[in-house]
């Protein structure tokens, strides 16, 4: 199984880096988390970073981050395009402004308050972000491309 942690993704744009190891790679010491496909990652430790993602695959987050699953009527790609707004973003920043570490807890995550339409309503929603994220993930890749040509092509102009 893969290991994941706040390490492994890029922040305010929920995907993952490529770093990413194999927990017997991994020589892990503190504790870690079973996730499932299609459950939320969500970085606790420097909230102000912003380190949210959906797995699309099983494995173990790490101790410095929670595993997250919608309830009470609450879609999960909804409750992912929650995790991405300003609002949550400001909240989870102030309640985690401590001496030390920067954190949030559970209880203070899970005091966090939004507003919620119907569940049909919550899934347009959910897909229509998840699917404006797959778009821009595929431009950003294509941008990146791009850059390197620019960068091969200028290296081999002035040699």
């Amino acid at each position: 199984m893969l290991h994941i942690g706040p390490g492994n993704i890029e922040s305010f744009t929920g995907r993952i880096y490529n770093n990413v190891l194999k927990v017997k790679d991994s020589c892990l010491i503190s504790g870690k988390f079973h996730f499932n496909k299609g459950d939320i990652i969500y970085g606790k430790i420097n909230p102000q970073l912003a380190k949210y993602i959906i797995a699309d695959f099983e494995g173990l987050a790490s101790a410095d981050a929670y595993v997250l699953n919608a309830k009470n009527g609450v879609v999960q790609n909804y409750l992912f395009a929650v995790l991405q707004t300003e609002d949550f973003y400001k909240y989870s920043v102030s309640v985690s402004a401590r001496t030390g570490m920067p954190k949030i807890n559970r209880d203070e995550l899970n005091a966090y308050r939004y507003k919620a339409p119907g569940e049909p309503e919550q899934v347009k929603i959910g897909i229509y972000f998840r699917t404006l994220d797959a778009l821009i993930s595929q431009h950003a890749t294509q941008l990146q491309k791009l850059q390197q040509i620019k960068s091969a092509c200028l290296e081999r102009m002035f040699v």
